[in-house]
């Protein structure tokens, strides 16, 4: 209870007149040694909040940042943002509160994919991996092959901070796909492209064993075997399996839409995930709602809080 009662009173009133500076009647609480525990009991957005008191509690909630980090089973959260400003509003998976953050790197960009608590973002043809709660980024070298963004959905096999991290990004037009693919440690973009005039919407994206899936209603895809380097279209077979890919189920979507609770959803973009689920044995595929006429932006993504060094390239 003492932490809340000098929390709210530190962000309401300042530093200076909840603490009056006096070297003989008062410590210095910057270096209180139950920080760290306190960290330890805090729920993510509260993390967040403590981070970003001082230096000192930024360093003391360390070890419940990595802790946090190491969670892979968490309900997606939804990002909203758009109309070219950087107030975001963000919807845990806990409640239906809306919190309001700013976030100004998500200014002029169109997310593509989001997983592992990454977003692929892109804008005015180059892309950059984001983490909207440690606000941690990783560009991609070089210019994407398109610079502009319509009919584009992305997936990423891995962390952007894995050695064995590739990015596809799959667009089509009226006769063809096409595939765009990069490694980590590359500088330049190769394509792969597949002439079909049909499916005409890409709704799901995700990476398991080695290969690429865009599934477009859950019957059909277009898929790509890394090792073997060929885009194919291919039927969907559905088989009983404690491993590899899932849609998330009825009930499931209905809990996630529950929490859109804005007033025209329809008007909004919506970047989709993929998501660990049942302690690792599967992956989970969110769909996707892509409209680039729309200005409104919105992500699901797992809540975790990266950390990098300043010297992390891609």
């Amino acid at each position: 209870m003492m932490f809340f009662f000098i929390w709210k009173n530190v962000k309401l009133y300042g530093f200076s007149r909840f603490i009056k500076r006096n070297r003989e009647t008062t410590r210095d609480w910057t270096h209180l040694p139950l920080l760290p525990s306190i960290a330890d009991r805090l729920g993510l957005l509260e993390l967040l909040r403590f981070r970003a008191v001082c230096k000192d509690w930024y360093v003391a909630s360390s070890a419940a940042s990595d802790n946090v980090e190491g969670l892979s089973d968490r309900e997606p959260w939804f990002l909203l943002y758009g109309d070219d400003n950087s107030t975001c509003t963000l919807v845990t998976e806990y409640s239906n509160e809306k919190h309001t953050i700013d976030i100004p790197e998500l200014n002029g960009t169109t997310c593509l994919a989001s997983s592992h608590g990454w977003l692929l973002l892109f804008r005015e043809a180059s892309m950059f991996f984001f983490c909207p709660l440690s606000r941690a980024k990783i560009h991609i070298p070089g210019k994407f092959p398109h610079s502009v963004i319509s009919n584009h959905v992305a997936i990423f096999s891995a962390p952007p901070t894995s050695e064995d991290c590739i990015v596809g990004v799959l667009s089509r037009t009226a006769t063809e796909f096409e595939l765009h693919i990069i490694r980590r440690g590359a500088t330049s973009w190769t394509n792969h492209k597949l002439k079909s005039t049909f499916p005409k919407e890409i709704y799901y994206a995700a990476y398991n064993k080695g290969s690429f899936y865009f599934i477009y209603d859950r019957s059909l895809m277009v898929y790509f075997n890394i090792e073997e380097q060929i885009l194919r279209l291919m039927k969907i077979v559905y088989a009983k399996s404690e491993t590899g890919l899932r849609f998330r189920t009825e009930d499931e979507r209905k809990k996630m839409d529950e929490q859109l609770d804005f007033d025209d959803m329809s008007q909004v973009s919506i970047c989709g995930t993929i998501l660990s689920c049942d302690y690792g044995r599967c992956n989970k595929m969110v769909r996707y709602e892509n409209n680039r006429t729309y200005q409104k932006q919105g992500a699901w993504f797992q809540p975790r809080f990266h950390q990098i060094s300043e010297k992390q390239s891609w």
